[in-house]
């Protein structure tokens, strides 16, 4: 029982240490196989979310797909922007890319090799992360139930209105 509370005390810890850190420099790919750097989704605009994810986690589907729904009735005083980024290994990638062309307004990325995962200590999925329109982290949350959407959008709207 120690150990359990010990480690989830660490995490909380690395994640609040972790708030106004910027976007890691690290690579992604797209659904085209072409890299995508991770400091490319900052556009110093609009606040965006990273939505960690695997194919074989039923959260991380149910959370995408409420995303996908509420991002048809977004009436933010900005675009909404979602990166949904896989951590799937390669063997499982064809799947992953199949599983995001469902997601509409949903930007998927892929981190075969984890070095986004690892360079933002993500231990479980879901977990989402809520960036500032200058890449700074403003919020995270890891598991989803449902209603975590709203939520999340909350956030964001709290976020570009700083």
């Amino acid at each position: 029982m120690k150990k359990i509370f010990s480690s989830i005390a660490a995490l909380m810890l690395a994640a609040v240490c972790a708030f106004g850190q910027t976007v890691p420099a690290v690579n992604l790919t797209d659904a085209a196989g072409k890299q995508v750097p991770a400091s490319s989704l900052v556009d110093n605009k609009t606040p965006f979310v990273i939505s960690f994810w695997m194919t074989s986690c039923k959260p991380c589907l149910k959370e995408l797909e409420a995303l996908t729904d509420e991002i048809i009735d977004w009436d933010g005083p900005f675009p909404l922007r979602i990166y949904a980024v896989s951590i799937d290994d390669s063997r499982s990638l064809q799947r992953a890319v199949a599983m995001s062309r469902t997601w509409e307004g949903i930007t998927p990325l892929f981190d075969t090799n984890a070095d986004l995962r690892r360079a933002l200590n993500v231990s479980s999925v879901p977990q989402v992360f809520v960036y500032d329109k200058d890449g700074k982290l403003f919020n995270t949350h890891i598991g989803y139930r449902p209603g975590d959407e709203l939520e999340l959008l909350e956030q964001v709207r709290k976020c570009g209105k700083k």
